[in-house]
């Protein structure tokens, strides 16, 4: 690959108000859904490929904004020399004499490059849009201060040598073989044999048709009862019938099939697979193709090359999860310049930082960033890599993030969430993550990195609240008490120090209980717990023993800061070696059941929740309409 596809600008296109995107060898599109990662595809096809669907559908629009003919939708394109790992000074030979000097701007100091700029426009004497091209002669700021050339058509070696295929998230193999004007059925069409052989094969396509049409009899009474078109037409030499097979070689895709045969079973169509299996197969044949094509134009010439870009929608559609790690290597070896939107954390793993682009939408409008590994040092990239992609990647298709201490905070934040608000937090696009309290650095760089909205809920213990701050300091030079999007639990204490100073003691209880399936399991684990030997022992002010001068211990049972020996003991229970995993949801379920509407929600989490309220305009359950008027009750911490 002798060039490449640098700088996409957008202007006006379907939900793209206005985008430049920097792109590299391989690009991995990422976002929610109808973030705009498909109109960012979709607008170059039409930059490359045109369209015959191009309507008023394709403008953007803006909020009270009405339609006018006269608004129209650019797409900038600006490709570059490019020696597979930077970019050049100039263009080879080849590519000199494939874009000539209609469309090569010759750029001393920042290197030569070829702008193409696609309008989408109102034609009024066709009454309908059209598409109209010309050359980018100066690769400005903007759009609005790039300066373009007359309108111009591209060279035949650009159609030739210069192909972009798009392959949306509908594609289905066989239909795509079948199509003529597909990039399959273009290539069946265009047959490398002498005339000598096609008129052989021909005839044995014929021969095979006509026994077919002879032998089987539906056929051949179904050519009878079509034979009386003829006569009702009044013509005696025109003939109708059903043929099985094509006659033709180059229309050999009408008929075309991909069969699956497995170990000593007998082959059947791949139609008959899931739509996974088919999608693969779609991606795998555009792959082989490529190659056949890239083969061809080096064998007519040895000097010659293509530019192939893959624009492909959601390779890993319809697959599980180590498909999709399998289709991305596949992908990744394919010839040409990729361009891959997807939902895949799998996929997501695999692919470089630098290679990641991020598209949200703000307030209808679409916007991308790339992710700046530069800004990193190494050892920052390594942290990310491991401990946020290889571990929460899901979190990058988010509109916001939670990040909390650990499984218990990351199993019960949502189940609250979804009392107040009447919906899972997932389904609003929100994340809540348990990543340990020493980690938030790390995430936190990550997640400024896409402009991701954010939270943290901490346990207010002083390690904790160290880490914190220093983490948010160093992203924001704000301290987290400044900050309302951060909730730390106030007085020093952790998350179940903190329903336990609520006054949620007996829902506790009653879940500890049912988890345990048994209605007087914490009254015999006290048992148990009083029962046991005391493990700790402290030395007393009691004078040394006069027999051997040693001085005198004595047992004690430990006590936690800040809780009585009954909620000590409660606390022991629920921070037992399995017991914050195993407790945590039911637990939380039990506190949100609770029949005291302000026993619901410790203040800390209610800080949280309503924080989320205010930034996302969420609407609350209606019974929690005047929840900020909760007293501070004797339980509150």
């Amino acid at each position: 690959m002798d060039i490449i596809l640098k700088c996409v600008r957008i202007n006006n296109f379907r939900s793209i108000e206005n985008m430049e995107v920097d792109l590299g060898a391989i690009n991995i599109l990422i976002g929610q859904n109808n973030a705009g990662k498909s109109n960012f595809l979709r607008a170059l096809d039409v930059a490359f490929n045109g369209s015959r669907t191009i309507s008023e559908e394709d403008i953007y629009i803006g909020y009270n904004e009405h339609m006018s003919r006269n608004k129209k939708a650019i797409i900038d394109l600006k490709i570059c020399p490019f020696n597979g790992k930077d970019i050049e000074k100039s263009f080879s030979d080849f590519w000199t004499s494939v874009f000539t000097d209609k469309w090569i701007t010759i750029d001393e100091i920042n290197g030569s490059y070829v702008g193409i700029r696609t309008i989408i426009e109102f034609d009024i004497k066709k009454n309908d849009y059209v598409i109209v091209k010309k050359p980018i002669i100066e690769w400005n700021d903007s759009i609005e201060t790039s300066k373009v050339g007359k309108r111009q058509q591209y060279t035949s070696d650009m159609y030739d040598y210069i192909n972009n295929y798009y392959m949306d998230a509908k594609r289905d193999i066989i239909t795509d073989i079948r199509d003529r004007k597909s990039y399959f059925g273009k290539a069946t069409s265009k047959v490398d044999l002498s005339e000598e052989k096609i008129q052989e094969l021909e005839e044995k396509l014929n021969s095979v048709n006509q026994e077919m049409i002879d032998n089987i009899a539906a056929i051949n009474e179904t050519n009878e009862s079509l034979s009386k078109i003829s006569t009702t037409m009044g013509s005696s030499n025109s003939k109708v019938q059903i043929e099985p097979l094509t006659r033709k070689i180059g229309d050999l895709h009408k008929g075309m099939d991909i069969t699956f045969k497995e170990n000593d079973t007998a082959s059947f169509s791949v139609m008959q697979h899931g739509m996974g299996t088919r999608s693969w197969i779609s991606f795998l044949t555009l792959g082989a193709y490529v190659d056949f094509f890239h083969r061809s134009i080096k064998e007519d010439d040895e000097e010659a090359d293509d530019f192939v870009i893959l624009s492909l929608e959601e390779p890993e559609a319809h697959l599980h999860p180590q498909a999709q790690r399998q289709i991305y290597q596949q992908l990744d070896g394919f010839q040409g310049q990729k361009i891959v939107s997807t939902h895949s954390a799998s996929i997501l793993a695999q692919a470089d930082l630098d290679d990641i682009i991020h598209f949200k939408k703000v307030n209808g409008k679409t916007l991308a960033k790339r992710f700046e590994k530069s800004n990193y040092q190494t050892n920052e990239i390594a942290k990310i890599e491991r401990e946020v992609i290889n571990t929460h990647g899901e979190l990058i298709f988010s509109s916001a993030i939670v990040l909390c201490e650990g499984i218990t905070e990351e199993q019960a934040l949502p189940i609250y969430f979804k009392e107040f608000f009447g919906v899972e937090p997932v389904f609003l696009g929100i994340n809540i993550i348990g990543i340990g309290g020493q980690n938030y650095q790390t995430y936190l760089k990550f997640i400024k990195e896409f402009e991701l909205k954010w939270y943290i809920f901490s346990d207010g213990e002083k390690a904790a609240k160290k880490s914190v701050n220093k983490a948010v300091k160093v992203l924001t030079d704000v301290s987290y008490e400044n900050l309302s999007n951060v909730v730390v639990i106030e007085n020093g204490y952790d998350y179940e120090k903190m329903l336990i100073k609520n006054g949620n003691s007996d829902e506790i209880i009653a879940a500890i209980n049912e988890i345990n399936e048994n209605e007087n399991y914490y009254t015999s684990y006290i048992e148990k717990l009083n029962g046991e030997v005391k493990t700790k022992r402290r030395k007393t002010d009691k004078p040394p023993c006069v027999l051997c001068g040693q001085d005198i211990y004595e047992d004690y049972v430990e006590e936690v800061e800040g809780l009585d020996d009954d909620e000590t003991k409660l606390y022991r229970c629920m921070i037992s070696s399995d017991g914050k995993a195993k407790y945590a949801s039911t637990v939380a379920h039990s506190i949100v059941s609770a029949q005291e509407i302000n026993k619901r929600f410790t203040k800390e989490i209610l800080k949280l929740l309503l924080q989320i309220e205010k930034d996302f305009g969420l609407q609350r359950r209606s019974e929690y309409n005047d929840i900020e008027s909760f007293g501070e009750t004797e339980g509150d911490c």
